[in-house]
């Protein structure tokens, strides 16, 4: 047996370097088997399998899910973020509780800062949102003290590069904004729908759950990767035993003339995880997991110097993904 696995020490995780490079490769991509990872890891699939399971057992994993782009499947996403008054700790969870059970709702986050709760909806159009929100405020109109309403049209995913010290980040997953709606049939929506709540499912599981030969699932999913609508496969990483905060940033521009400049500043930076592109919220969006809030804060520092084209910004933290499931009806 691995006689160097991960030791804990109270809620923060200590990985050695084996661990880490384990964590990445789940990052970049969380559906290839043990015996990949332990050939771009050096140690044997079965290591390599206990380590994983050392880190599921202990939190720092969590989960494990698909990034497939609803866009492409004639979805769409508004995001609510809400100020709750008068509330107690079991009303709040109450309302947590309420929108994670919701089939509309595809992340449901607690947050701090000007905000106490950010939801994100997957519709069909306007009046299925209309339908969903409406419901939610007959159930809880005297906790909701303010609401930010605004629309998803674009969204990049990078990967977690401070996991290895790396200081860039090369790699991009495009997880929402397809602009051309893809057709797919029932089979393809049973397969994306065992695949979305874990991107690790065996396609042996899949076969047998909706009664197809294996050859025909693993064809499935590679046209649906082809296809653009499976953008990616992800593990959910509970950064705050990893020893980090989250915190997304909001920017107000001067102008936009050097859009695409922060898009790839963002894209560079180890730290920084998505970006979010609206209408009807910031004029920049981005979220960064780092070491502590110093660190944010140099950040937002040198990127301030690089762009004197940001009016101003503000910022709320992370708390925790109550729901992230990138699939409806699941």
């Amino acid at each position: 047996m691995d006689k160097n696995y991960t030791k804990y020490e109270n809620e923060k995780i200590k990985l050695d370097l084996k661990d880490r490079k384990i964590l990445y490769q789940l990052d970049i991509n969380s559906r290839q088997s043990n015996a990949e990872i332990a050939k771009k890891v050096g140690l044997s699939k079965d290591v390599v399998g206990y380590r994983i399971k050392k880190l599921e057992e202990n939190g720092l994993i969590k989960g494990y899910y698909t990034l497939i782009d609803f866009s492409r499947l004639g979805y769409f996403s508004v995001r609510v973020y809400l100020k709750l008054y008068d509330t107690s700790p079991d009303k709040e969870k109450e309302i947590v509780d309420f929108l994670v059970k919701d089939k509309k709702v595809f992340y449901v986050a607690v947050i701090e800062g000007s905000y106490n709760i950010d939801i994100g909806t997957m519709v069909k159009d306007i009046y299925e949102f209309e339908a969903f929100w409406l419901g939610f405020k007959k159930e809880f109109k005297e906790c909701i003290g303010e609401e930010r309403v605004s629309i998803f049209t674009k969204a990049h995913h990078f990967h977690r590069a401070y996991i290895l010290d790396k200081k860039t980040d090369d790699s991009e997953v495009q997880f929402f904004g397809g602009k051309k709606i893809v057709k797919y049939d029932e089979t393809d929506f049973e397969i994306l729908k065992m695949i979305a709540v874990n991107s690790r499912v065996p396609i042996m599981d899949i076969s047998a759950k909706i009664k197809i030969p294996p050859t025909t699932v693993a064809h499935r999913i590679k046209q649906l990767e082809n296809n653009k609508i499976i953008q990616g496969y992800r593990f959910i990483f509970d950064f705050q035993k990893f020893g980090y905060e989250y915190y997304k940033v909001d920017l107000i521009l001067k102008d936009i003339t050097r859009f695409e400049e922060l898009v790839n500043f963002a894209h560079k930076h180890p730290n920084i995880i998505y970006i979010d592109q609206t209408i009807g919220g910031s004029d920049f969006e981005f979220d960064l997991e780092v070491k502590n809030k110093e660190e944010f804060l140099k950040i937002i520092e040198n990127l301030r110097k690089e762009f004197p084209e940001i009016r101003t910004w503000n910022f709320f933290s992370m708390g925790s993904y109550q729901k992230l499931l990138y699939f409806p009806d699941s």
